[in-house]
């Protein structure tokens, strides 16, 4: 049963991987559909899921304070740990941490979660896009930036960060359906109409564009850089859940299908642009590395999460 819901994912991500490692798909022709998707696709899905639906209904405050409060923690013990044990620069802990905490929510976790928890999908990914995007993005940048440079300040790489949120198609079309929700208007048919057929080709589309984008990395072999990517393994994977699990412990009131979304969207790899934001400060090697073998090792750990929800339920 586990199998039949994560292998579709899965496939479709294996297909696009296959694309390109064969060159029946250019990179270029991946990262095309990729933004497409991102500049399209999904906002179209957003803006019908979330414009129709009561504004209290899609942010959720219970979510988004366990969710940030275990990013958070999450976020500071990496900087602690590789800053006072490891000695690690800046720049690398900050997109050690992005790593750890920045979750796929667009192209693994939607998907995942409109068959697991169709009802609660669009709620979780609203809330989370809003969370990853205003906060822990920019507190990554504003850390990697930190003492990299003597033209750059933290709050500075802060400030920067916000900055992009203007350009962030996906938190554009949660703001615009949110308007446009509290506005009580309705759209004609016709302006309707397109913006309803672009939203069933959104997920398929992503999870292909996902395999894609881990297919044209190059798996590093340098030695040295072993340590970082399995503490982002680790970190993303198992300690990201665990932390958010945790966080859910103090809030017994928060309803279970939320919970247990949470917690899937928490284990799903990182950010698909995360080797993008890391080429910023020269971590591009590190970042694609990490991105390749963990959305491989997700698999698995997505799978058992879900039999180990399984049986919690059973």
């Amino acid at each position: 049963m586990i199998l039949t819901i994560t292998a579709p994912i899965y496939l479709l991500i294996g297909l696009g991987f296959l694309s390109v490692r064969t060159g029946y798909f250019a990179g270029s022709d991946v990262r095309a559909i990729g933004t497409f998707v991102v500049r399209f696709a999904l906002p179209a899905l957003i803006f019908l899921a979330v414009g129709t639906a009561a504004p209290s209904e899609t942010l959720h405050w219970g979510l988004f304070t366990a969710y940030l409060s275990a990013s958070l923690a999450l976020f500071t013990a990496c900087i602690l740990v590789g800053r006072l044990v490891f000695k690690a620069r800046w720049s690398m802990l900050g997109m050690m941490g992005l790593g750890m905490v920045g979750s796929n929510s667009a192209f693994v976790g939607f998907p995942l979660l409109s068959i697991l928890y169709p009802d609660v999908a669009v709620t979780l990914f609203a809330t989370v896009m809003l969370l990853e995007n205003v906060i822990l993005i920019p507190l990554a940048l504003a850390v990697a930036d930190a003492g990299e440079s003597t033209d750059s300040t933290p709050l500075q790489g802060f400030l920067e960060g916000l900055k992009g949120l203007i350009k962030n198609p996906l938190v554009l079309s949660i703001l615009v359906a949110l308007a446009y929700s509290l506005s009580g208007l309705t759209l004609p048919e016709p302006i309707l109409r397109p913006i309803e057929m672009l939203r069933p080709i959104a997920s398929p589309i992503a999870l292909f564009a996902v395999g894609g984008t881990v297919a044209a990395a190059t798996l590093a072999s340098a030695r040295d850089m072993a340590v970082p990517i399995s503490a982002i393994l680790i970190g993303k994977l198992v300690l990201h859940p665990l932390f958010f699990f945790a966080a859910t412990l103090l809030l017994p009131s928060l309803p279970d299908d939320i919970r247990q979304a949470g917690l899937i969207n928490a284990a799903c790899p990182m950010l698909s642009i995360f080797p993008l934001i890391a080429m910023t400060y020269g971590r591009e090697l590190l970042a694609s590395t990490a991105l390749m073998i963990t959305t491989g090792a997700s698999f698995v750990t997505i799978s058992a999460l879900l039999w180990i929800i399984s049986l919690a339920a059973a």
